[in-house]
């Protein structure tokens, strides 16, 4: 098959998911006050309850959808060249995470110094080689997270690299067991949450327990590519039945408070949302009678292409605003609309300038390394 006579798919919808699934992130890490009488309201404490929630959940989203993306794309380079080009995957991968990352490391690593250099009060830092091996949820489920806000941040983009790393070597020696081996993490994943359930550090921050949401994406990549009477189905799917599946997402979340106090729910709930998610990527991808394409909803494509730089920034721009709000009086408008408004502005503003003048310098590399066109 000639380069000119295959068409790689573009997921248009991605951009948008991506920028939802930052929303949910945003919400888990927005809402903060020192005021007992604020924290203590019943509408902080359920905003701060579900957003909490949410910031999971959405974590977990990145990972299912990176997972699919990834997975997707190798089966098509397979498709296209007959091979994998496992030292081009880790190159592209690395243009586009490594700038921005090591940026972030380097700017919490200086402002730890400062800090020190002036005997300021700061929290020490774990050691920078937990950075630069990218194993830093492996210090957070020993140490704990009481560090730098936006460094603590970082811990995900250590479990992805992770994964980058053990998902190339399987697609690459392991090719054709690879729909095996995806049905193998998600299980290695449930056992693991299982014999961790009380520790809730490993629950969410270690490798294993993450498993299950990489592995839920990969097979959905795998079904999506090569049955093609699946994705016909999907496409023919009804507003009624797409509204349904939606509902039953919105009930598992509200009831989650809840559902949390039981064992089972525990271990299982990042494979269950996992599903939740593959059904959004699917549903958003490819099915005809869609209630709401989100990429219909204007500049949440942009935004969804500078997600990765809301992620990261964000955090920055919280700890800023943290320290800035001891200037201000203490309110519940404040804590619930003011903050998050000016958050949310100003990580929206860093973003784009970071990702015109900074990320794109280095993403411009990408095609070098790929016959493939990517998201």
């Amino acid at each position: 098959m000639s380069k000119d006579s295959y068409k790689t798919k573009y997921f248009k919808e991605l951009n948008s998911l991506r920028f939802i699934g930052f929303i949910g992130i945003f919400f888990g890490h927005v809402f903060f006050s020192n005021s007992s009488e604020i924290i203590n309201s019943k509408i902080y404490a359920t905003l701060f309850s579900y957003g909490k929630i949410l910031g999971f959940i959405s974590i977990d989203s990145f990972f299912v959808l990176s997972s699919f993306l990834i997975t997707w794309k190798a089966l098509e380079e397979i498709k296209f060249t007959n091979t994998f080009q496992f030292k081009n995957f880790l190159i592209r991968r690395s243009l586009r995470i490594w700038p921005l990352y090591f940026l972030i490391v380097f700017l919490g690593f200086s402002l730890e110094y400062f800090r020190s250099y002036y005997f300021l009060e700061s929290e020490k830092l774990p050691s920078l080689w937990n950075f630069i091996l990218f194993i830093l949820n492996y210090d957070i489920i020993k140490n704990g997270y009481n560090f730098l806000f936006f460094m603590v941040f970082m811990w995900s983009i250590s479990v992805e690299e992770q994964f980058y790393i053990f998902w190339a070597i399987t697609i690459k020696w392991f090719y054709k067991y690879l729909f095996g081996i995806s049905f193998l993490i998600i299980f290695i994943s449930l056992i693991f949450r299982i014999y961790f359930i009380n520790d809730p550090n490993s629950l969410n921050f270690h490798t294993l327990s993450a498993l299950g949401n990489f592995g839920i994406g990969a097979l959905t990549a795998i079904v999506a590519f090569k049955n093609t009477n699946f994705v016909n189905k999907l496409q023919s799917l009804t507003r009624n039945t797409i509204l349904f599946f939606y509902l039953i997402i919105f009930t598992f979340f509200i009831l989650m408070p809840s559902l949390l106090e039981n064992n089972f729910f525990i271990v299982t709930q990042r494979v269950l949302f996992s599903i939740f998610f593959s059904f959004i990527i699917l549903e958003q991808s490819y099915c005809d009678n869609s209630l709401l394409k989100f990429s219909r909803i204007k500049y949440f494509n942009f935004f969804g292409k500078i997600s990765y730089g809301l992620y990261c920034y964000h955090g920055i721009i919280i700890t800023i605003v943290i320290q800035m709000s001891g200037f201000l009086s203490e309110s519940l408008l404040n804590s619930l609309v003011l903050y998050p408004i000016i958050i949310f502005v100003s990580t929206l503003m860093i973003s784009q300038l970071s990702f015109k003048f900074y990320e794109s310098k280095f993403l411009n590399f990408k095609s070098k390394f790929s016959f493939l066109s990517s998201n």
